[in-house]
């Protein structure tokens, strides 16, 4: 039996679509070659895949299995030519690390700098995300490290948190928490909570609502853009809303506000994503480097929570 990974990807798209007019537009090939395609793959198994007796096309019973085994033979074909290239010359001592907002802020200029002594011969692709893009951009670029918070299960790939970082509070300076040692919650509903919209991370969403439920705080939430820490910052210096913010974002404020502890802890996970089959020895040095930089990082803003922190 032999058949082509061309002639499933055809089949596929009919199976999608249930008409070879369709599936030929999507692939921008004619719709005899559709035809053609569909033909050969259902002699190469011996069984009819798709129903023709009716005006409209429909699975067989067969033809349902190799719908669903036939996306997973192309996700695999597709994880395979990723793995390969991964040791294409030109990859073998470059590494793309995919960051969200607060680890461009702090950890990963701490990586870049520590690697170009480190590891010189390594050469260091960022890109930044907004918060919840990094799994998805990780996978899409065909990059070789994330770095982020809650991110996501991903086949084949290996998830490890390097940093717990505390929870501050971010206050207008005006605002009579703004001078206290601690916060706590409960204190702050008079303020509504400035954060993204759900749909951008819910995860990340949820463990901040319910940190707060947690600490007696049921916040009216006003949306902001996806940094917090940029646009609509000017909410937070007018004492109209507060924020609740991973220590390594404490550094990058303005004069305006003031990051406080809280008085009942809180930490958000710092987490790295990379390949589990990835070996190579650049990249297994980075992974180490980060590690390192994701311990300092944490003990550097948990001593930080011991006063208000200041920009």
């Amino acid at each position: 039996m032999k058949f082509t990974l061309r002639q499933v990807e055809v089949f596929l798209a009919v199976a999608d679509c249930l008409h070879f007019g369709r599936a030929a537009e999507r692939l921008h090939i004619s719709q005899p070659t559709v035809s053609q395609e569909v033909a050969r793959l259902e002699r190469a198994v011996g069984l009819a895949l798709l129903d023709r007796s009716r005006r409209t096309v429909a699975l067989t019973p067969a033809g349902s299995v190799m719908a669903s085994e036939g996306r997973l033979l192309l996700d695999q074909a597709g994880s395979l030519i990723g793995k390969v290239l991964l040791h294409e010359e030109s990859r073998m001592n470059t590494a793309r690390l995919v960051a969200s907002p607060s680890v461009v802020n702090r950890l990963l200029p701490a990586v870049i700098s520590q690697a170009e002594t480190d590891l010189p011969t390594l050469k260091i692709d960022d890109i930044s995300v907004e918060t919840g893009a990094v799994s998805s951009t990780l996978t899409a670029e065909v990059a070789d490290i994330g770095l982020g918070r809650f991110l996501d299960d991903l086949p084949g790939f290996r998830t490890e948190t390097i940093a717990d970082e505390p929870v501050y509070v971010v206050i207008s300076r005006g605002h009579p928490a703004a001078g206290l040692p601690a916060v706590a919650l409960r204190d702050l509903q008079d303020v509504p909570l400035l954060l993204w919209p759900r749909e951008q991370h819910p995860r990340y969403y949820d463990f901040i609502l319910a940190m707060c439920a947690d600490r007696g705080l049921e916040p009216h939430v006003l949306m902001s853009p996806p940094r917090i820490v940029g646009s609509r910052l000017y909410l937070l210096s007018q004492g109209r809303a507060f924020s609740l913010v991973p220590g390594s974002t404490t550094g990058h404020l303005s004069g305006d506000v003031v990051a406080v502890p809280l008085q009942e802890r809180a930490t958000l996970p710092l987490e790295m994503q990379w390949r589990s089959d990835d070996r190579r020895p650049q990249l297994l040095a980075l992974r180490d480097l980060i590690r390192a930089k994701g311990a300092e990082l944490a003990d550097r803003t948990r001593v930080g929570e011991t006063a208000p922190t200041t920009p």
